[in-house]
């Protein structure tokens, strides 16, 4: 975590230093509460506000998010972390700025990589929070993309990504039981266990050798960049992009509000084993 300090504090002291605020552009989305929370994994986002953000006050926005990775107040969701998309040009050099993201993308990926040597969920999970109190392990990993030169575009967007897949019985009964760890702020830990034991029953029970986790898809801001030879390509926007030994003002489309679209119909060949993953057998 100190590589990963030390480097962010010297990427936020470039970004003050030579953000170009007139082109700056950052989009506010709202925080998730643990209300929301509840809610969300139950169902679906009916709708997300964007607050866009320009000038000065998006770049201060975008420092701030390149230190967000606690969660110190426990009224908010440790799960649905706050994203932030947006777009600041600077006028410092490509060779300036390169090294910079390159050490703070390193340090990501070692902290990572440590984290990931704890092949017990439990030990993992004391490990981590024990040491960095309110840490959000994947707030602390998120990378962060940074562009040289002119692009025909920047277009900002919601997109969906599968959540789920299938896996065999035992498998989703072993993910079931490295969840214990993990108690929802709705349940104690005895309650948590008895829904743990009770889900783990139902896959047993069900007489399937494979299940298929069928939850609505994940949602999230991405933008697709359009690059100088015409391809393009998706990124994930849940952190400022950074652009530099650029020749024009960037263009950019503008996140718009989402607004929840109708559901298609639920097929007829899956039967709900577990309710609360969204585990199906096909019939």
């Amino acid at each position: 975590m100190t590589d990963i300090e030390s480097s962010l504090s010297e990427l936020c002291q470039l970004v003050r230093q030579y953000a170009i605020a007139e082109q700056a552009i950052m989009f506010s989305l709202p925080a998730i509460t643990k209300e929301d929370e509840a809610l969300l994994i139950a169902d679906d986002y009916e709708s997300i506000p964007v607050t866009t953000i320009v000038g000065q006050a998006a770049v201060e926005l975008a420092i701030k998010a390149l230190k967000d990775m606690y969660v110190t107040d426990n009224a908010m969701s440790r799960r649905f972390v706050q994203k932030y998309p947006g777009l600041i040009p600077l006028s410092c050099s490509w060779e300036m700025l390169a090294p910079v993201i390159d050490r703070v993308n390193l340090a990501k990926q070692n902290f990572r990589g440590e984290v990931q040597k704890y092949e017990d969920a439990e030990e993992r999970f004391f490990e981590v929070h024990d040491r960095f109190n309110y840490l959000i392990t994947t707030m602390a990993y998120r990378g962060i993309n940074a562009f040289e030169g002119d692009y025909k575009g920047f277009y900002f967007n919601w997109s969906r990504r599968a959540r789920g897949g299938t896996k065999t019985a035992q498998e989703w009964i072993e993910r079931l039981e490295s969840a214990r760890f993990t108690i929802p702020s709705s349940h104690t830990k005895h309650s948590w266990n008895a829904l743990i034991d009770q889900e783990q029953e139902q896959i047993r029970n069900c007489g399937a050798e494979k299940l298929s986790m069928r939850r609505p898809n994940k949602l999230r801001p991405e933008c697709s960049v359009r690059y100088a030879d015409g391809n393009m390509r998706g990124h994930s926007a849940s952190m400022p992009f950074f652009i530099a030994d650029h020749t024009c003002k960037p263009n950019f489309t503008e996140l718009k509000d989402y607004t929840r679209k109708a559901a298609r119909s639920a097929s007829s060949k899956w039967k709900l084993v577990a309710n609360r993953p969204k585990l199906y057998m096909a019939i």
